[in-house]
């Protein structure tokens, strides 16, 4: 069966969206959607180089051996991070935490920085189906008053065991006392893109 592939070009930009929303939610103090974003963080961005590392570097090596030296030293201290940062309690050192975020970013854009300058056609070429375990998120931005509530409600009702992910142009502040009725906790973070995104779970 085969597998649709992304550009790792691609792949790169999404492992960055994936960075932004877990610097959010920490910046939120949000600690239930950072570790959930992180972890999807650490599984996507494991996956994309180990494809580099057994795929793309042996490929690159015959003609640049000390560049690709580099890029694999530039993953080495990428799983660094990783670990780091997944060993860290976030709510007793956040600013730690955002500061190694912002660190883990910066050595991931002059590290893609090196890979097109090393291959240009880099971007193009096809990498795995990159997965960022996260729960599915409803884009409840555009629809009028009360519909991104019905939405929401209609979804509980659908599923009620499952964390639902919700996407809206601001915090939902009168929405919080209607779902700790109804049994639900609810946490939520801005997101880069200037929206504010909710973790609905149940208590």
């Amino acid at each position: 069966m085969s597998e649709v592939h992304s550009s790792l070009s691609t792949q790169h930009a999404q492992i960055e969206r994936a960075l932004d929303a877990v610097i959010a939610a920490g910046r939120g103090a949000c600690w239930s959607l950072y570790r959930r974003y992180l972890a999807g963080l650490r599984e996507g961005l494991l996956q994309h180089m180990l494809f580099e590392e057994e795929t793309l570097f042996p490929a690159l090596e015959k003609g640049a051996a000390a560049a690709v030296k580099a890029l694999r030293e530039d993953h080495a201290q990428l799983r660094r991070y990783l670990e780091t940062l997944g060993a860290a309690a976030p709510e007793q050192d956040p600013a730690g935490c955002i500061a190694e975020l912002r660190e883990l970013a910066a050595l991931l854009r002059s590290h893609h920085a090196a890979e097109m300058a090393l291959d240009p056609k880099y971007a193009a070429r096809p990498g795995p189906r990159l997965v960022l375990h996260e729960p599915a998120a409803m884009d409840l931005r555009g629809l009028r008053p009360p519909e991104p509530m019905v939405r929401i409600f209609q979804a509980l009702e659908r599923d009620p065991g499952a964390p639902l992910r919700v996407i809206l142009p601001h915090e939902p502040l009168p929405l919080y006392a209607l779902l700790r009725e109804r049994g639900y906790s609810c946490t939520g973070a801005p997101r880069p893109d200037g929206g504010f995104e909710i973790l609905i779970e149940s208590s």
